[in-house]
């Protein structure tokens, strides 16, 4: 046993670091870090890196993040490894925006969206005025979805 008390009791300092951890991470998203492949401390790390005065923020584009939204909605919030999978460098971000990254370093990233802006405005696809936000609520009109297997 370490140093560390709780209620007056001795218990390992491991264990008051853990429920430490998880106290600043709001109770909606708890049951998101139990989810997917990147369970526990991984999603956790994810959140607390894009938590902003309480809300959970996607990391590139700012969207309020809803751990609630089913798997198949675009703006579902998805773990984005920065560095690599096998990098523990993670934050949130929705479905749409970490499949559009990609594989994509944060650089090449930002790069790409570079030339799609400069690409649309010549195009006449982006107006002015250009680098407006999009509205809160703001979603694509078509979502994932899974695809049943075709009996045979």
């Amino acid at each position: 046993m370490a140093k560390g008390k709780s209620n007056g009791k001795r218990v390992p300092v491991s264990s008051l670091q853990h429920k430490d951890k998880w106290a600043d991470i709001p109770a909606e998203w708890k049951g998101w870090c139990k989810t997917g492949r990147h369970k526990g401390p991984c999603k956790r790390n994810a959140i607390v890196r894009c938590l902003k005065n309480g809300v959970v923020r996607g990391y590139f584009s700012g969207f309020p993040l809803d751990p609630k939204c089913l798997s198949t909605d675009s703006m579902y919030p998805s773990v984005e490894h920065l560095a690599g999978r096998k990098n523990p460098d993670v934050v949130v971000e929705t479905r749409i925006v970490n499949d559009m990254k990609s594989h994509l370093s944060e650089k090449e990233f930002w790069q790409l969206i570079g030339h799609l802006f400069l690409v649309g405005s010549a195009g006449g696809k982006v107006v002015p005025p250009a680098g407006k936000r999009l509205p809160g609520k703001w979603r694509p009109q078509r979502q994932f979805q899974r695809v049943k297997p075709t009996k045979e």
